[in-house]
């Protein structure tokens, strides 16, 4: 990339260009900047160990908490992480198990290494979340440490420049909010996206400070490519960049894109790859989009208290809930006083961009990264506490910037003394850290299995129906059925048109002897989803306990259309088939639950008692 602008020195008894002339004014430098390099290496070395051991300290609990949850669909029932070759069936995840990783294929790639390494085992997937989050953090630390360097702000910061940024960064990653995005496994979609992300910005930067801008250009473009194969938050990245290089780099959008243009029409590109993958996302309508039963508006409208409710969290993180179950707002009193704060927070980013464009990034980091999630595409979650991975970099930088200035004035005003100033900022900024990284290992307990987590959001959200029945069923899995019963109960009650709790109370049930009963469940399950082969199955299988296998045939059929390469549908067919005196159709269906999963004892066990019966009918 051609580097526009001299040196101070070489301009000295010449006419500046247009370009310089404009850098100049704004207090910046269109040269390499050498300031931003550290005097000795242990002025970082220092700062980042200290980052990385009071990481490893406050997640330390969390390197063998079970896989939980969604992990169960995107890892365990996940095929396409079981193999690293042909690496096409890794970045194109085309079944209906691991259907998140749809259109994220850098982080299935990595949940395929992680498979290839230790199977199953949660440790290497927590060490590799942890890791991601500790890089995340140092990104950060160098962007914070870099931007506070930079000419026109070197003077007022050049000596405070790298406590601050591990400040910032401190704060940042011990804060007990960021542990969804780290401690539940599936959330390093946030976490990897954000690293990438910070790594973009990182490098966009060295392209406007290094002797070799043409590395940092490929490195961001690279970096930002990566960003948009983790998740679709990363849209915003081309915009984030321009507005920083021109708050911080180049002092104007048009100087900007005349040093850096190559790097911007490659970020850029990386939209038209964000593009493919979400064309490739068969899934993604799913979770998000114009299917799901909350409409644009009442998502949006939603939105003002949820997004007031993450920038309390930032404050004073309690309580922290895994899920939400975040009501629609409906009434203006609902909607109105939350409107009110965000709407003017919003207003005043864009005055602040206008005016005083570094404090306006601020705002415009937090807004723009959060819009793809809490704007008007409606998601299957008004809430999630991952959503804030990035945007809380932005409160965590007002906070101790702002605090930092807020002691420059005082000691300006003579109200304390200049040497007392560092004792003075560095006294909270300790505590805080204690603080958050303390709160981040006891959330991290939470997480533990699902008993404990599930056990945590019952009694934090005792509205929500969906924490009830994952309640309900890790305590049914834990073999007390008798406690899990009635959870399952207030789910469905909470939400009549919930199917799953009907079902899970109906296995319940069943397994406790009360076969009609379930069989009452099952079909209250089907009605709502008819689709649900699952319940057609266990139906059949209380239909055929009672005798009725006409019944449990046609629900083994539906289920079967529903689900045709499900082993064990039909080795159940194949049972009812036997005691139906279809013995050849039996065969076939035990064959193909043998085919479909070679492990199958049970299944391999029909086949040999079919063939056997076959070969002494002839």
């Amino acid at each position: 990339m051609k580097r526009s602008g001299r040196s101070k020195s070489s301009r000295q008894g010449s006419a500046a260009s247009p370009a310089d002339s404009a850098s100049t004014r704004g207090g910046h430098s269109a040269t390499p900047l050498e300031s931003a390099r550290p005097s000795s290496p242990w002025a970082i070395a220092v700062p980042a160990a200290l980052l990385v051991l009071a990481t490893l300290a406050a997640y330390s609990n969390s390197l063998h908490c079970s896989l939980l949850y969604d992990d169960n669909f995107d890892i365990i029932a996940n095929k396409s992480i079981r193999h690293l070759w042909p690496i096409w069936d890794v970045f194109v995840v085309q079944d209906a198990g691991g259907g998140g990783l749809h259109g994220r294929p850098v982080v299935n790639l990595s949940l395929a290494i992680n498979y290839a390494i230790g199977g199953l085992d949660p440790f290497g997937y927590h060490l590799t979340n942890l890791v991601v989050h500790l890089l995340a953090g140092l990104c950060l630390f160098g962007i914070v440490r870099r931007t506070l360097l930079l000419p026109g702000l070197t003077e007022r910061f050049a000596a405070a420049a790298t406590p601050l940024a591990l400040a910032v960064a401190l704060i940042w990653t011990l804060h007990p909010l960021q542990t969804e995005s780290v401690t539940y496994l599936i959330q390093r979609f946030e976490s990897m996206m954000g690293l990438f992300y910070l790594l973009t910005l990182y490098a966009a930067i060295r392209c406007a400070t290094s002797l070799h801008p043409r590395r940092w250009a490929i490195a961001a473009v690279l970096a930002s490519l990566l960003a948009m194969g983790c998740k679709e938050v990363a849209v915003s990245i081309p915009l984030v960049i321009l507005l920083y290089d021109r708050a911080f780099l180049a002092g104007s959008f048009r100087a900007a894109w005349s040093r850096r243009r190559a790097m911007y029409f490659g970020l850029a590109a990386t939209w038209a790859a964000f593009a493919l993958l979400f064309m490739f996302s068969y899934s993604r309508g799913k979770w998000a989009g114009y299917a799901l039963p909350v409409s644009w508006i009442e998502y949006a409208r939603t939105q003002f208290s949820v997004i007031l409710h993450y920038l309390r969290l930032s404050f004073w993180p309690r309580p922290l809930i895994l899920d939400y179950s975040w009501p629609v707002a409906r009434t203006l009193a609902e909607i109105l006083p939350a409107a009110v704060v965000i709407g003017g927070l919003v207003a005043a980013t864009i005055w602040a961009l206008v005016r005083w464009p570094k404090w306006g990034l601020l705002g415009a980091w937090f807004f723009l990264i959060l819009a793809p999630t809490s704007t008007v595409m409606p998601l299957a979650d008004l809430a999630v506490e991952h959503r804030m991975y990035l945007p809380l970099a932005a409160v965590a930088a007002a906070v101790v910037i702002g605090g930092w200035m807020a002691g420059q004035w005082l000691v300006a005003r003579g109200t304390i003394r200049a040497s007392s100033l560092p004792a003075l900022a560095a006294t909270p900024v300790i505590f805080a850290a204690v603080a958050l990284g303390t709160l981040t290992f006891h959330r991290n307990m939470d997480y533990q299995n699902g008993l404990s987590i599930w056990g945590d959001t019952v009694a934090k959200s005792p509205h929500s129906s969906r924490a009830h029945n994952n309640f309900g069923t890790v305590l049914a899995d834990s073999g007390r059925l008798e406690e899990a019963m009635p959870h399952f109960q207030i789910a469905f009650e909470l939400k009549p048109d919930f199917a799953e709790p009907y079902y899970n109370l109906g296995f319940a049930l069943a397994h406790r002897g009360r076969v009609d009963e379930a069989i009452a469940q099952y079909r209250q399950a089907l009605a709502i989803r008819p689709d649900y082969a699952d319940a057609s199955n266990n139906l059949g299988l209380a239909l055929a306990a009672t005798g009725r296998t006409d019944e449990a045939l046609a629900c083994y059929e539906q289920a079967l259309k529903l689900s045709p390469n499900v082993p064990n549908l039909h080795n159940n067919m194949g049972s009812v088939l036997v005691n139906c005196g279809k013995a050849d159709e039996a065969l076939l269906h035990f064959r193909t639950a043998v085919e479909l999963n070679p492990d199958y004892a049970a299944a391999r066990k029909n086949l040999d008692a079919a063939i056997g019966r076959q070969g002494k009918a002839k």
